[in-house]
């Protein structure tokens, strides 16, 4: 099972997809993987923010800035607990930065960062998935931020498409897409 919470910054998707996480394991287990690279003082305050917000909720927490899908392997000691991935936009961005992927070009990084979370999602109870959405053509954008943010749309399409649930912010309010 997947879950997917969409929206723009700061409008709650990760106590949306906390409380989804607590929801699904019920009793069981639950991990927090969570994907950002930490660079400045702002990352560290944003991660000391998500973890005091965790506090008491029973998360494991592993950080993984990329290759999610070797976790499947690494942590089968977690395969039957809920999976709270905090965030693909992080992954994107750490994947399209990553030597590794240097040669890859925008599609094969979709599929890349695509296959890495459903390689996860197959391996776990269930998945639930933050993400970011960005306007696509803001004027301000350098070429690496339009190509990170048209990078991220795709994987948030094809995420969009494997999905049993999306939760996406919008005008205001919250909407619940539940596919059976």
């Amino acid at each position: 099972m997947i879950a997917l919470i969409l929206g723009v910054p700061s409008t709650g998707k990760s106590r949306r997809a906390e409380d989804l996480t607590l929801e699904l394991a019920g009793g069981g287990r639950r991990v927090y993987l969570a994907t950002m690279t930490v660079l400045d003082a702002e990352g560290r305050e944003r991660v000391a923010r998500h973890r005091k917000a965790r506090e008491g909720k029973g998360f494991v927490t592993i950080e993984r800035p990329r290759d999610v899908a070797r976790l499947a392997v690494e942590r089968g000691d977690l395969k039957d607990a809920v999976w709270l991935l905090e965030c693909a936009a992080n992954l994107v961005g750490n994947e399209m930065h990553a030597p590794v992927n240097a040669e890859l070009d925008d599609d094969a990084l979709v599929r890349t960062v695509v296959e890495s979370i459903a390689t996860l999602a197959a391996s776990v109870r269930a998945l639930v998935v933050v993400s970011n959405e960005f306007p696509q053509d803001d004027p301000r954008y350098d070429d690496e931020t339009r190509r990170y943010v048209a990078i991220l749309h795709k994987v948030d399409v094809a995420l969009c498409k494997l999905a049993d649930r999306v939760d996406r912010y919008a005008k205001g309010a919250w909407i619940s897409d539940e596919t059976p």
